[in-house]
């Protein structure tokens, strides 16, 4: 016997021969949550109806338990059967999988017979819901809950059980001398949305852990220290404690072990001159930032140590991560690039958490130019959802736009897993298709007729896409690359297209065989 939710609520077809039935009964519990029913199969099942209430029992000879798929209540302590058998079931409360399991015996169901008048009064609250085939094919084809077979639970069970130990193995554990324990200070390098976000991460995994934005607005900086809480990019989101804001580079730096990077691109340049006399050589940079320097074309890898004039350590963060995402700690998965391995490992030991998975990789290239590109693509995302074109479109749009960043990125010498990765794919997946993203708000309002400069001006943050799109096909002519979705971004951005004239061209290029 066992315990079975059925999620129809039809009355059974009683038209159908009682033979092929076999001695099958279903019962709806009292609360609606589950059905209790006899589930064996036997041809010369007796069979009845009273009262819209279906019932039937057979021959069956042992009952072993009850299996529910989800929590039942408890079975009736005994059923009275015509023939003056009585079927008891003394229940166990639900464990956690849901197993109830008959403890008398002596519990069997009756050689034959029909469930009599006291029973059906016994048993008023329960009604049939549904008939069952008694051949396996039928049974199949109309069960409404899906069963695996003991087989394949088996196969489930033992591989759950394998990546289990495997984690209890390499699970990354805090322990006396991990980065985190041994950090007293981290400073922050901007006061936008993310910065923050981060900064909040690191600070809530250790309560002594001090962090300290540098930020330019004095007004903010008041507000992160009397309110706990950034005002502008992150207003409703309290902060922990053991996070303060500055606009002192020196108060900021001092001390410190670690400095995230979470200015602008585009800004990063005279930010790094500004504060590189503070900056220790040996205090590794964990770079945040997305995007290429306009006029010069680099990456962060590569504008940090132009910018301080010397070699710095420097991991590159990036991968799938809303800054409001991270503050209501929810699950996040970012990539740490860095060729040190060993320092890579140290920022995976800084912010890995219960909501934060960090991986590592050694191609800071490949992250780059995917977390570079993909703001560009969520523009174009956003004009086609903008302009109402459908989820056709924007699929099409989306998976000719990773082929793009693919071709280019591995020109540059970037790994090829890199591009189906966190930074890769998971990246552009969120800033695509995601509501909170600043490209693709960009692209909507582009894509209903707005102008570019009216949206930059009414926008608090900065979308990184709209000043990466140029240097992109500078990218793409110096490696020989044809990228058609990322040019006519630039284009558009440039007002050299109207968004209805850069879809209607790209629509018409010819027809091509997939690459």
């Amino acid at each position: 016997m066992l315990i079975r939710p059925l999620h129809s609520a039809g009355q059974p077809n009683l038209s159908q021969p009682q033979g092929a039935l076999g001695n099958r009964g279903a019962w709806a519990s009292p609360s609606g949550r589950g059905q209790w029913q006899c589930g064996s199969n036997r041809p010369n099942c007796k069979y009845t109806h009273q009262a819209s209430r279906a019932l039937s029992v057979g021959t069956e000879p042992a009952v072993k338990g009850f299996k529910p798929t989800l929590s039942a209540d408890a079975v009736p302590a005994s059923l009275a059967v015509c023939n003056g058998v009585s079927l008891k079931a003394a229940v166990q409360p639900p464990v956690a999988e849901g197993e109830l399991v008959v403890l008398e015996p002596d519990d069997v169901v009756p050689e034959s017979g029909i469930l009599c008048d006291e029973a059906l009064r016994n048993l008023d609250e329960y009604r049939r819901v549904e008939a069952y085939s008694a051949t396996a094919s039928s049974s199949a084809h109309n069960s409404s809950v899906f069963a695996y077979s003991p087989a394949q639970r088996n196969q489930i069970r033992e591989s759950w059980d394998a990546l289990m130990r495997w984690s209890k193995v390499f699970r990354t554990r805090k322990l006396a001398g991990s980065p985190l324990e041994a950090a007293k200070k981290i400073v922050v390098f901007g006061g936008g949305s993310f910065g923050t976000a981060m900064g909040c991460a690191l600070a809530r995994q250790k309560s002594d852990l001090e962090v300290v934005l540098l930020v330019r607005d004095p007004y903010l900086c008041k507000d992160i220290n009397t309110l706990h809480e950034n005002t502008r990019y992150l207003k409703g989101f309290q902060m922990p404690p053991n996070v303060r804001a500055t606009t002192l580079a020196g108060e900021a730096i001092a001390g410190a072990q670690y400095a995230v990077h979470a200015v602008p691109v585009q800004s990063s340049r005279a930010f790094l001159q500004g504060i590189k006399e503070y900056l220790s050589p040996s205090v590794p940079i964990i770079c945040v930032s997305k995007g290429l320097e306009v006029g010069s074309g680099q990456m962060m890898s590569e504008l940090i140590p132009s910018a301080l004039e010397r070699k710095q350590p420097a991991v590159f963060l990036s991968g799938p991560s809303f800054a409001r995402e991270v503050m209501q700690n929810r699950p996040t998965g970012v990539v740490a690039a860095c060729k040190d391995g060993k320092l890579a490992k140290t920022v995976q030991g800084l912010f890995a958490s219960p909501t934060m998975r960090v991986n590592m990789t050694t191609d800071v290239v490949g992250v780059e130019i995917c977390g570079a590109l993909k703001n560009v693509l969520a523009i174009a995302a956003g004009i086609v959802q903008g302009m109402d074109l459908g989820n056709n479109a924007l699929a099409a749009l989306v998976a000719q736009g990773c082929s793009e960043i693919r071709w280019l990125s591995e020109k540059m010498g970037a790994k090829p897993t890199t591009m189906s990765g966190l930074s890769g794919l998971g990246d552009i997946m969120l800033t695509c298709y995601g509501d909170l993203s600043r490209n693709r708000s960009v692209g909507i309002r582009l894509g209903r007729g707005e102008k570019l400069e009216d949206i930059v001006a009414s926008s608090s943050q900065v979308a990184e896409g709209v000043a990466t799109a140029a240097v992109v096909v500078g990218l793409a002519r110096k490696y020989r690359v044809s990228l058609p979705v990322l040019t006519a971004v630039a284009q558009v951005l440039d007002n050299n297209l109207t968004a209805h004239e850069a879809v209607f061209h790209i629509m018409n290029l010819p027809q091509i065989e997939e690459a």
